[in-house]
């Protein structure tokens, strides 16, 4: 249990400081392509004359970096051999980085399965009573 505890804290640390230096990736892992694209966060906007601002007090970013590259080891959406998805990644975040000129300490991963489903199911039983205490 202290392990998970203190890896918990160690990626919530790190998380933080990725925001108080205000870049993140967002990384897309998919069965033809990664893709990767680096954010600086720049902080709300000043209010307009009106007194709104158009983001309703969010942060603004901007996209500093972008890069793609050919996704291997994923087939149909699920990873099939770690080893050639994690170089894949790797670089098309190496490739992200370079083009932002800034390192990324944190990045937010999406991708989708290969098959998802949803389940409905009913039942019924006889009870010789009829009734269920």
């Amino acid at each position: 249990m202290t392990d998970l505890y203190q890896s918990q804290r160690a990626m919530r640390n790190m998380r933080r400081a990725a925001m108080q230096r205000g870049v993140i990736a967002i990384l897309d892992v998919g069965t033809s392509k990664i893709a990767c694209l680096v954010l600086k966060f720049d902080g709300p906007e000043p209010d307009r004359e009106d007194g709104l601002g158009p983001l309703a007090g969010q942060s603004q970013f901007r996209v500093i970096g972008a890069a793609t590259t050919r996704s291997r080891g994923v087939r149909f959406g699920e990873i099939d051999a770690m080893a050639e998805t994690e170089r894949a990644v790797r670089t098309a975040v190496q490739a992200a980085q370079k083009m932002a000129q800034v390192r990324v300490d944190h990045v937010i991963a999406c991708f989708s399965g290969a098959h998802p489903r949803s389940y409905g199911l009913a039942g019924e039983v006889q009870l010789a009573d009829g009734q269920v205490s």
